[in-house]
Order: C-alpha cells, then sequence, then structure tokens
C-alpha cells in the first residue's frame, strides 16, 4: 500500500497531507554557541554525523566552517536525534495485556509492545505528545513506532490487529507529531482529529468525529481525505469510498433518575440506522469503562446497575457497518433495597410456578405479572398465601413480576421492586 510504504521507508514524519504545502514554520531553531561548529552539532544534535552538510545547504551557508555566536539555524525536525518514547496507562477496565503480562494503570507500554483487551476490558494510553488512545473491548494493537525527537517532535505508528480503537489526536504544526494507524486492508494518517478506526476480519471501518485524516485504502485510485462526520470501509477488494456518517442520535425524554435495575428505552426512530453502539461509563471522560452497549434495533437496554451516576454515549450503525456522530447523556440509578428474591422459575407443560423469599410476617401477598414494568396491563393479578404464585404458561420472552404485602391488618404494602425472568420456549 502506498501509506505503508512511505511509513515504512520514510515514517510518518514524510506523511504529508496532499492539501498542505510544507511548512517552514515547523522548523526547529538553534542558536549558535560560542565553540560550536556544525559538525559538533551534527554528532550531539543530529542523526547522522554527516547531516552537518544538509544544515549547511538548507541555510545557504557560503562557508560551513563559519557559524558565529547568536546566529540561528534552521533544522528539519526529521534530522533531529531520536528515542523510542513511552506510552503510559492512565485508565484500565478489566483484563488487558501487553506481550502476555497483566498491566496496571500508571504502567509504561514501549514500542514493540502487542496490547490486547479482554472482552468486557477496555484501556486508556496516553501518547507522549499528549494525545490519548481508547482500545475498546476484544482488541489487540501492536507498537509499531513511538518516536521522539528533540524540539518536541513525535512520530508514532500503531498496528490495529482486530477490535476498535478511538484516538483524541493533540494538533501540532505541521511536522511536529504524526500519527498513523495501520489496519489489515487501509492506513490512516493523521494530526489533529478524534477518529474511530476498526478492524473486522478484512475489513477497516473509520469514522471520523473532527478534524481530517487521510485514508489509505487498497484498491482505492487515491488516498481519500475524511473530514468530521464522513467515514469509509475498505474490504481489500473494493475501492473505498467517502461516506456521511449518521447524525448524533437524539434520546427520547427519559427520567433523570431510574428506580429500577432493569432499564430500557426505544431510541427514535432515524433514517438508514440499523441499531446503536456505544459505552457506558462511571464518569464524563469514559476512561472509567463500564461496559460496551449494542443494540441490533433501536431498543437500549441495561441491568443490574449498581446504584450511582453513568455516562452513556451512543452511535447509530449504518448498513456499512460505520457508527455515526456520537450523543452523549447522563443518568442515575438509585434503585430501594429489595424486600424479596425470586428463588426459581418451575416449567411444567401449560404453566410457570414463580417462587420468591423474603419477608414472612405478612398474612398474604398480592402478585402481579407484566410484560413490562409499568405493569399497566397485567397477564397475573392475584392475592397468594404463600411463597409462591402459579400462572398459565406465556409465550417465550422476557416478563416481570412484582410483590407487596397485605399484613394481617388489611394494610397494603408498597410494591418491591420488580423481579424480572424468562418464559423458555
Amino acid at each position: 500500500m502506498r501509506v505503508v510504504a512511505l511509513l515504512l521507508g520514510l515514517f510518518v514524519s514524510q506523511f504529508v497531507f496532499a492539501e498542505e504545502a510544507v511548512d517552514h514554520s515547523s522548523d526547529f531553531v538553534y542558536q549558535v554557541k560560542s565553540g560550536d561548529t556544525l559538525g559538533k552539532l551534527a554528532n550531539e544534535l543530529l542523526d547522522h554525523s554527516k547531516r552537518w552538510k544538509d544544515v549547511a545547504k538548507y541555510n545557504q551557508l557560503t562557508d560551513a566552517n563559519r557559524i558565529e555566536p547568536g546566529q540561528q539555524l534552521r533544522i528539519l525536525r526529521p534530522w533531529l536525534k531520536s528515542s523510542a518514547g513511552k506510552l503510559k496507562i492512565e485508565a484500565l477496565t478489566g483484563s488487558v495485556t501487553a506481550d502476555g503480562k497483566q498491566l496496571q494503570v500508571g504502567d509504561e507500554v514501549a514500542q514493540g509492545a502487542r496490547l490486547k483487551t479482554d472482552a468486557g476490558s477496555a484501556l486508556r494510553l496516553r501518547m507522549p505528545d499528549d494525545s490519548l488512545m481508547n482500545m475498546m473491548e476484544s482488541a489487540e494493537v501492536e507498537v509499531e513506532k513511538l518516536e521522539q525527537r528533540q524540539g518536541n517532535m513525535f512520530n508514532s505508528l500503531f498496528r490495529l490487529i482486530t477490535g476498535q480503537v478511538e484516538t483524541f489526536k493533540k494538533k501540532y504544526p505541521a511536522g511536529m507529531s504524526e500519527l498513523a494507524i495501520r489496519a489489515k486492508t487501509a492506513t490512516i494518517g493523521v494530526r489533529g482529529t478524534h477518529f474511530r478506526m476498526r478492524q473486522e476480519g478484512d475489513r477497516a471501518y473509520a469514522e471520523i468525529e473532527q478534524g481530517l485524516v487521510s485514508y489509505d485504502a487498497q484498491k482505492t485510485p487515491v488516498v481519500l481525505a475524511l473530514a468530521g462526520g464522513q467515514g469509509s470501509v475498505a474490504d481489500g477488494e473494493h475501492a473505498a469510498e467517502v461516506i456521511d456518517l449518521l447524525p448524533q442520535p437524539a434520546f427520547p425524554a427519559l427520567p433523570v433518575k431510574f428506580d429500577t435495575p432493569y432499564i430500557q428505552w426505544v431510541m427514535p426512530e432515524m433514517a438508514g440506522a440499523q441499531g446503536y453502539f456505544g459505552e457506558l461509563a462511571r464518569d464524563e471522560a469514559f476512561s472509567d469503562h463500564l461496559i460496551s452497549v449494542r443494540s441490533k434495533k433501536n431498543r437500549v437496554m441495561f441491568s443490574d446497575l449498581p446504584n450511582g451516576r453513568y455516562w452513556l454515549r451512543l452511535r447509530a450503525v449504518d448498513t456499512h457497518g460505520l457508527q455515526g456522530m456520537e450523543g452523549k447523556i447522563t443518568f442515575e440509578v438509585n434503585v430501594p433495597p429489595r424486600k424479596f428474591a425470586m428463588t426459581k422459575v418451575y416449567v411444567g407443560a401449560n404453566s410457570l410456578q414463580l417462587r420468591w423469599v423474603g419477608r414472612s410476617e405478612s398474612a398474604s401477598y398480592q402478585v402481579q405479572v407484566a410484560d413490562d414494568q409499568a405493569f399497566g396491563r397485567p397477564l397475573l393479578d392475584v392475592t397468594t398465601w404463600g411463597n409462591l404464585v402459579e400462572m398459565p404458561r406465556p409465550k417465550p420472552g422476557q416478563y416481570f413480576m412484582r410483590v407487596r404485602q397485605i399484613f394481617s391488618n388489611g394494610v397494603t404494602d408498597t410494591w418491591d421492586v420488580p423481579m424480572r425472568f424468562e418464559a423458555p420456549s
């Protein structure tokens, strides 16, 4: 591939966006001190002892043997000496490894490492130039190049083997801080932007939230320029195209606080949306990643979330499999303590028997079963003297049961937190 060859030959510092001319304002400027010579500068500051010739030519010096204290020399940043940088683990959820070794927050990762997140895990990396990369669950990334040069110049190259990464790349002047992510069938080159890249089988997906990237895909005649709100898919067989991403999703009116452990709502219809994908976290920065959220259609569901505040970001998925622009909300879960707990669902040929445990000072119980938590049209509404109830077997699916006590003096208690169960096929 064009960009891959470029990266391997000249590396990312030579990755030039087609719409921009070379910007010499990003040159490293050195002020000559007493006793300096070009040869000394080449040995101490530059990547090769013979680089003094390039400096002399670049600065149009008439006599390379004569430089004066206070004189300013312009030097291309790729000529400066380089060293291997480090990535810092800023946040981590679940099980994450580097070359098979478990990682912890605060650990550093060097060039050449292969990072892997398990299912349900996530990782946030801080790059040497202060940019951020999030590895989502079931992802694998190799740190192919992590280069620092004098004068605050950074070059990074990552190979995305599988899964999804999200990058918040800080913007620097041209030539100062370059980043490339190479997947199986395409490569992204970028300076400053917020984007996602995903490798699934032979398909490489790119989704740009903000900024501009170059997307070099196999079988594609030209390098694509992708701006915020655009994406593309490369499969190695067909030419990739610029695709407009679905817009930020609109959320329905939701309660600020949920008092049930079974949270669900239906997203408004969006043309072209096949489902939704996103992340749930305990903090607004999404560094304390909790779970990945997937929805085949437009119903979003959560179960058994502990009490607390959560942040959710969602993206509509289109027919290409591209995730659109993200929308965010926050909500709180505050479920009261349970009085009862379901112990078992006994399945008969034509009936279900539901059992629960809890308080025993009740003379009787009122029990309702419905296919939603609102219990607007209960399938069952009975009074029973024991901690069990039998009902006709409903069609397969998800149901909810709620119980409340009726005391011997006739006083009725409040409904307990609903209990969810599945009716088998």
